[in-house]
């Protein structure tokens, strides 16, 4: 027995018990700052620009970028009247542009053209451009746009231009859209929803 304490004692001495590698965390892997249900309100001149609400955001400034998380925005006019309003499951917003990239679904709403636009799923994305204004799926991504008075059509992309006011569909595109009359027209493309954070 005296032998084998001192043998033990060597065996134990000479192995480590540590096997992962160093788990050092790099520091933009790190939020400088994280929220739990954040609302968040832009304004300008004292007139209400948008509303953010999500619950669970995170700051990363060193590499300029928030992730946003189960979140939801509302777009005012010059008015002060919504314009649009949506909410998408994630986000990561480019805090020095304000372009985003959009992960899984989006369902967004332009009020004044009475038209909703929602994209699919997990696999699904989108980007937006804050300087073009230009909203863009992902390829293969599911977009379906409705209209109040019953119209709806399918595809497989599209690319949304606020600054020319023309929506693209791409692919496998089907459904049915009712044109507007001069009674009824208001100007532009549908639907101009785009996250403007």
């Amino acid at each position: 027995m005296k032998v084998a304490l001192p043998l033990l004692g060597i065996l134990l001495a000479g192995c480590s018990l540590t096997y992962e590698k160093d788990q050092t965390v790099q520091p933009d892997q790190v939020p400088q700052m994280a929220f739990q249900e954040l609302h968040q309100t832009g304004m300008k001149d004292g007139r209400l620009l948008y509303t953010v609400e999500t619950g669970a955001a995170e700051v990363y400034q060193t590499k300029k970028q928030m992730l946003l998380k189960r979140f939801r925005f509302r777009e005012y006019d010059s008015r002060g009247t919504l314009a649009s309003q949506g909410e998408a499951d994630a986000a990561v917003i480019d805090t020095s542009s304000n372009d985003a990239r959009i992960v899984g679904s989006l369902k967004a709403r332009s009020e004044e053209q009475k038209v909703t636009v929602e994209t699919g799923g997990l696999s699904g994305g989108l980007s937006w451009k804050d300087e073009d204004r230009i909203l863009r799926t992902d390829p293969n991504t599911t977009v379906k746009l409705s209209k109040d008075d019953g119209s709806q059509i399918r595809a497989q992309g599209m690319v949304l231009d606020l600054g020319t006011n023309s929506l693209q569909l791409e692919g496998g595109v089907q459904g049915t859209w009712t044109p507007e009359t001069k009674e009824n027209a208001n100007q532009g493309a549908p639907p101009p929803a785009g996250p403007h954070l």
